[in-house]
């Protein structure tokens, strides 16, 4: 019998056991080959190990409509930092409120209430938090430019970020009192749920907090760590973490979900790509020369771009190029 004859889930069998370089030095022998090696089914356990490639974890696909097969071959860019760099868009910066824009209306809205500068803003399905250097952070509703409630802090609050659940949030504090900096909250009754952590140096503010699922997130700011935090496990002591190298603060990071880190640091715009599986970073990139004014706030990134926000531009890595050979 030959190996194009065989039932389809032997032959998805057969080739789990194969690398992406021999699956598509498979495609190559004939029509039919190429037209099976090609499926994403095929793909799937080689794209969940690598960085990137839109599965999760938890097995789900959040790029469904690109072929798994272009994803895989654009991680090996990702894993060897093989990219090309551009800046698409300059700005200047703005007095700090709080503006929505509509992409179905020309008119943003706008929502104030908090007395200093907004330090940081977090939106889902209809749900807004926001932190201030006022000491406060605010629920707010689409529906209403008024704060639904507002949280009175005992410090300056950097960073927040909303549960999956929309169930509850969580803070991240300047860290100046004898305090954790970091507090979840709920959301409905805007009471306090508990403290992450016990062993914050004096200073160490969280800068931001990512959610990667209802009960795991990652934070980081002013120690230069980044922190996973498993809210199923003890409270007082993250999952796993990992140290920036340059003793330089973080400000901010994002995830894939499944192995990827990307995280952006205080000095020279720097952005470091990671892998949880290790403890040093994978690839850095310095997307500025000014060590004064050159911090990376925001990080973003889809399948194929990295864009990371410095004060006035949005640096883009294109990590669309031909690093690896997978036809």
């Amino acid at each position: 019998m030959l190996l194009s004859q065989l039932p389809e889930d032997l032959l998805y069998y057969i080739l789990s056991y194969l690398d992406y370089r021999s699956l598509s030095r498979l495609s190559q022998v004939c029509r039919s080959f190429y037209r099976f090696v090609n499926r994403d089914a095929v793909w799937k356990k080689i794209a969940k190990a690598l960085l990137n490639t839109g599965i999760t974890r938890e097995g789900k696909d959040i790029y469904p409509l690109i072929r798994l097969k272009d994803r895989v071959k654009i991680a090996q860019n990702w894993y060897s930092g093989i990219c090309r760099r551009r800046i698409p868009l300059r700005w200047k910066t703005n007095d700090g409120k709080i503006v929505v824009h509509s992409r179905r209306s020309d008119v943003p809205v706008e929502f104030s209430g908090h007395n200093q500068e907004v330090n940081c803003v977090d939106a889902k399905d209809g749900l807004i938090i926001s932190g201030s250097r006022d000491r406060t952070a605010r629920i707010w509703s689409l529906t209403c430019t008024a704060p639904r409630d507002t949280i009175p802090m005992c410090d300056r609050v950097w960073s927040v970020a909303i549960n999956p659940t929309l169930s509850s949030f969580v803070t991240g504090t300047a860290c100046c009192e004898n305090f954790s900096p970091l507090c979840i909250w709920d959301v409905e009754r805007s009471i306090s749920l508990g403290t992450l952590g016990s062993d914050f140096r004096r200073g160490a503010g969280v800068l931001d907090i990512r959610f990667e699922s209802p009960f795991q997130l990652f934070t980081c700011g002013y120690d230069t760590f980044i922190r996973l935090w498993d809210l199923r496990l003890c409270p007082r002591k993250c999952a796993m973490e990992w140290e920036e190298p340059h003793d330089s603060a973080l400000y901010c990071i994002q995830t894939d979900g499944n192995h990827m880190i990307a995280s952006g640091s205080s000095y020279y715009g720097v952005v470091r790509l990671w892998d949880k599986r290790q403890t040093e970073c994978l690839q850095f990139f310095q997307l500025s020369s000014d060590p004064v004014s050159s911090p990376v706030y925001c990080l973003r990134f889809n399948s194929s771009h990295l864009y990371a926000a410095l004060a006035t531009a949005v640096h883009s890595l294109d990590f669309r190029q031909n690093g690896t050979q997978i036809r």
